[in-house]
């Protein structure tokens, strides 16, 4: 294809040990339009050699931040860099299955053009130590199931896996301004759902009932209290900044799932 669909983005940070699986998910998909953008955020570890190899193949492209910025930043940065219609962003430690791209190109082929945002469903892959905790016979993944949202409002409840993969439309992202590091913590908490109700506030996104992203949880993802507190802090401040700009329709009743703030429930507030 002269020009491809997608640029995938493989955000990294010192996961030299878990990139090239990232990487060569990307390089072993069946459809052949993509670009391929690793964005290290200043690694110290060794992922510029494990990387290198790669960057013999035409249209993988490797690009160093001259700082440590944070998840935000680095997709800002790819945002400013890519030239194709799509953007997929793919974490270092996740893989795509063969047909992730195949699918979610299909879809866009038969779509409007006005979708910001495509997404499918997980496979969630136990790795590390807690594979000692599994049950005999018990599988190393999981399936997460997404949905459709209806609305903007039926997104902001949602508090299950964040959804993925992510497939953005790149004049939707441009058009809203990228990844937002305005807060305190400079876009490096919740920045997935925060681009995602950016989103869509203005443009539809667009489920795809299928498995299309393989995520890890490993012992490297464990959160100590005071991160807990970071994101319980943004996540509050984000709910209540959104609910208020979308006319303060509704009151959030908030409540706690695994320890992190969600909205249990919104209340339609009586007219005065």
């Amino acid at each position: 294809m002269n020009t491809p669909l997608f640029t995938v983005v493989i955000p990294t940070y010192n996961r030299a040990n878990m990139v090239k699986k990232a990487i060569d998910s990307v390089l072993n998909q069946t459809y052949k339009g993509w670009k391929l953008l690793i964005i290290d955020d200043v690694s110290t570890d060794n992922t510029k050699k494990v990387v290198s190899p790669y960057l013999m193949i035409p249209h993988v492209q490797y690009y160093c931040m001259e700082k440590n910025g944070g998840i935000s930043r680095v997709m800002n940065t790819a945002l400013s860099m890519v030239d194709t219609p799509y953007l997929v962003q793919l974490d270092s430690d996740d893989w795509l299955p063969r047909k992730a791209l195949s699918a979610i190109a299909r879809r866009i082929y038969r779509d409007s053009g006005k979708t910001a945002m495509f997404y499918g469903n997980l496979r969630v892959w136990r790795i590390g130590k807690q594979k000692k905790k599994r049950k005999p016979g018990a599988k190393p993944y999981f399936h997460v199931r997404h949905k459709s949202f209806p609305n903007k409002y039926s997104f902001l409840k949602y508090n299950r896996w964040m959804v993925a993969p992510r497939c953005y439309r790149v004049d939707a992202l441009r058009e809203v301004g990228g990844w937002d590091t305005s807060d305190k913590y400079h876009g490096r908490i919740m920045e997935d759902r925060r681009i995602i109700l950016r989103l869509i506030e203005r443009y539809p996104i667009k489920w795809i009932d299928r498995t299309l992203y393989n995520r890890t949880k490993h012992i490297g993802q464990l959160t100590d209290r005071k991160t807990v507190r970071k994101r319980n802090y943004l996540r509050r401040k984000t709910f209540t900044y959104y609910l208020k700009k979308w006319g303060n329709k509704y009151k959030a009743k908030f409540g706690y799932n695994n320890g992190y703030l969600v909205i249990r429930k919104l209340k339609r507030r009586r007219k005065r």
